[in-house]
């Protein structure tokens, strides 16, 4: 009975370092196939406006790099700064040192993915309170005006400082969830 729980644990160890080192293996090949595009073409300190259908202003996207590599159906950023202008007069902010955008064209795109020092924030308004928040990598999927991460996040507000693991943004509602190891700090303001 002894020998079969071991070697059932054994199964179980090696199944998943099986997967780890082939999910592994996958990154790696990925990265390769990357390095190994040339861009189709590059820009220096790029801007993109989106308008909605009505024609008022959606989104800005700027970067100091931008090279799109269509056989990988992506662009390479360098410093992006992304800004989403709500219909309420609101704004959220979102920044990092680098980032990509999946695109399976050159004016499609899907999802941006932010790491490094990855900052969203939105400003005060009359209607809104300002807000911030810090983590490592971001994805952004602007039809749905939503991010997410998995990653350590920083949260505050006036009065408060919330740090937790995993984020859901719900930017087109303006409601953020951080979600797991939560913790929450108040502070008093003067």
């Amino acid at each position: 009975m002894r020998n079969n729980f071991i070697l059932l644990v054994f199964a179980i160890l090696s199944f998943g370092l099986l997967f780890w080192v082939k999910s592994s293996d996958q990154e790696d090949l990925r990265r390769k196939k990357l390095a190994n595009h040339k861009p189709q073409e590059y820009m220096r300190h790029a801007f993109v406006t989106i308008f909605s259908e009505s024609g008022s202003l959606k989104n800005e996207l700027s970067a100091k790099y931008w090279a799109y590599l269509p056989d990988a159906e992506l662009s390479i950023l360098t410093l992006p700064h992304l800004s989403i202008y709500k219909p309420d007069g609101s704004i959220w902010l979102i920044d990092a040192k680098k980032g990509r955008v999946k695109q399976p064209t050159i004016g499609n795109i899907e999802q941006l993915e932010l790491q490094d020092e990855v900052v969203i924030e939105r400003p005060e308004t009359k209607t809104t309170i300002p807000l911030k928040l810090e983590t490592t990598e971001l994805n952004y999927y602007p039809k749905k005006e939503f991010a997410e991460s998995e990653q350590w996040v920083v949260m505050n507000k006036p009065g408060l400082k919330m740090t937790g693991v995993g984020l859901r943004a719900y930017l087109n509602q303006g409601s953020m969830e951080l979600l797991r190891d939560v913790k929450t700090y108040y502070t008093v303001t003067r």
